[in-house]
């Protein structure tokens, strides 16, 4: 009877283990980056804030308005479109801290039920998936003020970058950061 009781504790505990590490343990540390990249574009790569893919692309868009052949009205709607994803960046980005120093408060609590840290969990997933909804929403608005023309342009612009850091190009930076390191 006093090895049930053994062996069911020593379950909770490695359980208890488990969640205090996913919920204490950065998402960086626990999943090792693909080889050539930085711990940001690994976190852009699934969504996360540190670094900000949705903003980079709209600024990019700005950046290349002459090589799209935006107009002044096409670039005033895509600037709007980007501050107005930056606010809502913020705030959606405060709500998923703060859900995840929820979890975290109820994982260490020892008389926490798990339904409560299951929800917790929950809102915090949730709070994730709605900031990453968010700018797919803004990127789809951003490219629908573009014509099927400037569509095609950008698309060639962002594979002309996408060859060139994954190509012949990133070997050649690797190559002048090593000399300059």
């Amino acid at each position: 009877m006093s090895n049930t009781i053994s062996s069911r504790f020593s379950v909770m505990l490695a359980i208890g283990a488990l969640l205090t590490w996913i919920v204490c343990v950065p998402a960086e540390v626990r999943a090792d980056p693909s080889p050539g990249m930085t711990r940001d574009s690994h976190h852009s790569v699934h969504g996360g804030h540190m670094s900000d893919f949705v903003g980079h692309s709209l600024h990019g868009l700005l950046r290349h308005k002459k090589d799209l052949g935006l107009s002044a009205e096409q670039s005033a709607k895509i600037k709007a479109i980007s501050t107005d994803y930056t606010k809502t960046r913020i705030r959606e980005e405060a709500d998923l801290k703060l859900a995840e120093v929820d979890v975290r408060t109820l994982v260490h609590d020892e008389k926490a039920e798990l339904p409560a840290i299951e929800t917790a969990m929950k809102k915090s997933e949730s709070a994730h998936t709605a900031l990453r909804l968010e700018g797919v929403k803004a990127l789809r608005t951003a490219t629908a003020v573009l014509t099927p023309e400037q569509h095609e342009k950008w698309r060639a612009i962002r594979m002309a970058r996408h060859r060139e850091g994954y190509g012949e190009g990133k070997q050649s930076r690797e190559y002048s950061h090593g000399r300059e390191g």
